[in-house]
């Protein structure tokens, strides 16, 4: 289940036959045709329904809306709304203005209604790599990985001969007079000690 099965699949015998209006579907959601995609479901609705995937396929019908405002947003920096409504198989203005505002308010498209001329003005793309944006995010980003590499640096920082007191604590030896003095310094008297038995 949720497995995306084999390409080859899709091309045995039968399935072709089967999966065409499926195809058709697909197509007219990617290209924002709404006629299209009415008249597929309509032609096919028994089969959808006996598949079980009438209520999913109508529930698309707002995919196509959205996608064929995209498209219409990007081809053209502004557009009537009547046009809108032809381009997307609308009913009237009112209902392509309808559609347009809820796109405008989802964040779907970027631009604005103007009433009074009754057409859409799509907004400029701003190029975001014009500005500061990417600069201070990657600072941010840098930044953030310098800390980190202080902050393990530091951590791994440990005072001179620190563990030579912790390994001598862990045996059980307390440190006394010895302490102070370095390996030189017991190595000579080891080997005084040494001479004087001999």
């Amino acid at each position: 289940m949720g497995e995306i099965p084999e390409r080859s699949v899709f091309f045995e015998k039968g399935m072709v036959a089967e999966l065409s209006p499926y195809l058709i579907i697909t197509q007219a959601v990617r290209r924002g045709d709404l006629s299209v995609f009415h008249a597929t479901v309509a032609e096919n609705a028994a089969r959808f329904r006996n598949d079980g995937t009438f209520t999913l396929i109508s529930r698309l019908a707002h995919s196509v809306v959205k996608a064929g405002l995209r498209r219409l947003n990007q081809a053209y920096s502004r557009i009537s709304l009547k046009d809108v409504a032809t381009r997307l198989s609308l009913p009237s203005e009112t209902s392509a203005e309808f559609v347009v505002a809820k796109a405008i308010r989802d964040g779907v498209i970027d631009a604005t209604i103007n009433h009074e001329g009754q057409f859409v003005r799509s907004h400029d793309l701003v190029d975001v790599y014009a500005t500061t944006e990417p600069m201070e995010a990657f600072h941010l980003r840098i930044a953030y990985c310098l800390t980190t590499h202080n902050d393990a640096v530091r951590g791994m920082k440990y005072p001179p001969d620190a563990y030579k007191k912790r390994l001598e604590a862990s045996r059980g030896k307390t440190g006394g007079a010895d302490d102070d003095k370095t390996d030189e310094e017991r190595a000579k008297e080891l080997e005084d000690e040494l001479e004087e038995e001999f």
